[in-house]
């Protein structure tokens, strides 16, 4: 008798689980829609997805005059499209997924279903609404968070324990960038394993200015932080194209964390408090000089390691620890946040032993002391990054440099280049649309070190030797394949993030198609013009 139930269980169990097998297969290779038409919200159409047992919806974008749009991953592409509604469609019984494909609802609602680039996505859903962190970058919330491979298939899928605002000027605007911590340390699309990532909204509508400048410093062998382009989603609403990047960071940057190394040495003292020079400038804002923190007692080494920032004097302001040099330069020390009084003094006085080594090396045809203090290679990756780029910021702002214990400084890594590359806009006389003049070299900023840097003779040929054998053939590969590839790769999300942040008055796909292209097309003018203005500059000029 056991024999025979045992017989009919087997097969039974089979059975089943093919039934299970069928039903989750199913599922995967349909997008279920629900769409609910009234008088008083107008249409509310949502798209669910199965992919790789991670379920995910979005809701469809409203772009005005009864126009709805659904922004869908493209590993829903092909997939059956099974409706529940309550009100007529132009859907037919066979109906399958395809980008830019437009159909009737109830008879006066267009929507159109737009599949983005084979990128990857990751869908966030808040305890919150969205709007509770976008009303202040201090705002916190937390959630779950799924990150899918381009091909549906799951990179990470658990608890959000932290989102918050980031950045300075892109924070301002309307497409907000986040700061994220997960529960868990993992390594995402070849990033080093790590549960702290950065989500860049980027005001740069060609979507591949930070890509050209990390690929760029990488091609002259310099550190640099990975990042790829990826479709966000939160609380079931699209949210544009954006890029996941490691912080810049200790752990990035692998440096040991002297700051959490003095707060454990100091647990039991009690409340902090700021301590400052009590000196000012006398610019705009009567700048304090110095800033740091009244910690007891310090690790035994304290030369590294320190993150810093080359900042604009409104940013310096608000931040808890830094220090000014006599040339003008504002520096916030990122890492440690908070600086005891010794290591305030340690690094400050080392950064000015640097700016005093670049300028008495002025003129010099060796490096002098120079490389007691910077890593060489580094800062000339980096003068090359800013020069090429023509970057406004290069002499203002988000100028990164890390220094390891008992180690020297090091220029980098490269960071938010928005501004470069060709940008409408003139500052203190010099036009970063034009190509042609220098930028790094000559602009008037609080940063002299770039131009301190380029009138040492053994910088300048190091500066000349790498453009000539390194970088001048990486960009003519770079304008003659990879921004073509990286075009084609971007397009699809880039066109549904105009549409969804209304960047442009038109909804027509072509039209978008055409801009997108002329976004990146004009980048690609700009580096080959400027290109060959820097190759005439230092080598050609050199020979005649």
């Amino acid at each position: 008798m056991n024999k025979i139930i045992k017989l009919i269980s087997i097969p039974s169990i089979i059975l089943l689980l093919l039934l299970l097998f069928c039903m989750y297969r199913q599922q995967d290779e349909t997008v279920f829609l629900s769409i609910v038409s009234s008088p008083d919200s107008g249409l509310e159409a949502v798209a669910t997805m199965t992919s790789d047992s991670a379920q995910n919806s979005t809701t469809a974008f409203y772009a005005g005059t009864n126009c709805y749009y659904l922004f869908l991953p493209s590993y829903t592409i092909g997939k059956n499209i099974t409706i529940e509604s309550n009100v007529p469609s132009n859907f037919t019984a066979d109906a399958k997924i395809s980008s830019a494909q437009t159909y009737l609802i109830d008879e006066q609602y267009s929507l159109t279903i737009f599949t983005g680039s084979e990128i990857p996505s990751i869908h966030i859903t808040l305890k919150n609404d969205l709007s509770y962190i976008e009303a202040d970058k201090e705002n916190v919330d937390s959630g779950e968070i799924t990150i899918l491979n381009a091909d549906g298939s799951s990179a990470y899928k658990g608890k959000l324990t932290k989102i918050s605002g980031r950045g300075n000027t892109s924070w301002e605007q309307d497409k907000k960038p986040f700061n994220l911590k997960l529960s868990d340390s993992v390594s995402l699309f070849d990033m080093p394993s790590t549960n702290d990532y950065a989500l860049i909204s980027s005001s740069d509508n060609s979507f591949l200015r930070n890509r050209i400048s990390n690929e760029m410093a990488e091609s002259m062998n310099a550190f640099t932080l990975k990042r790829t382009s990826i479709n966000l989603y939160i609380n079931d609403s699209y949210q544009g194209l954006y890029e996941i990047s490691e912080k810049v960071s200790n752990t990035s940057l692998n440096l040991p964390d002297l700051g959490q190394e003095t707060a454990s040495l100091n647990l039991h003292q009690g409340t902090l408090s700021q301590l400052t020079t009590n000196e000012t400038l006398s610019d705009w804002n009567n700048t304090i000089t110095g800033k740091w923190w009244d910690y007891n007692r310090n690790p035994k080494n304290i030369s590294g390691g320190y993150i810093l920032e080359a900042d604009q004097a409104l940013r310096y302001e608000s931040e808890p620890s830094g220090f000014t040099l006599d040339s003008g330069a504002y520096f916030v020390s990122k890492s440690p946040t908070y600086l005891s009084a010794a290591q305030y003094d340690y690094i400050s006085n080392y950064i000015r032993s640097c700016e005093a080594a670049m300028t008495e090396s002025v003129g010099a045809d060796d490096y002098h002391t120079l490389t007691d203090y910077i890593d060489i290679p580094s800062f000339v990756t980096k003068y090359l990054v800013e020069e090429v780029s023509k970057n406004i910021d290069a002499s203002a702002t988000s100028q990164f440099f890390y220094k390891d214990t008992d180690g020297l400084l090091f220029a980098g890594p490269p960071w938010d280049f928005d501004w470069a590359y060709g940008v409408v806009r003139t500052y203190n006389e010099v036009d970063f649309l034009n190509p042609e003049g220098f930028s790094a070299r000559d602009i008037p900023g609080t940063l002299t070190w770039w131009q301190l840097l380029y009138y040492n003779n053994a910088f300048y040929k190091d500066i000349v030797t790498t453009y000539e054998h390194t970088l001048y053939p990486w960009l003519n590969q770079l304008t003659a394949e990879y921004l073509p590839q990286w075009e084609a790769d971007l397009t699809a999300s880039a066109i549904s993030d105009y549409i969804r942040w209304g960047y442009y008055d038109t909804l027509d796909i072509n039209t978008l198609n055409e801009i997108y292209h002329d976004q990146v097309s004009s980048i690609t003018d700009f580096i080959n013009l400027r290109k060959e203005f820097l190759y005439h500059e230092w080598i050609t000029a050199a020979q005649e």
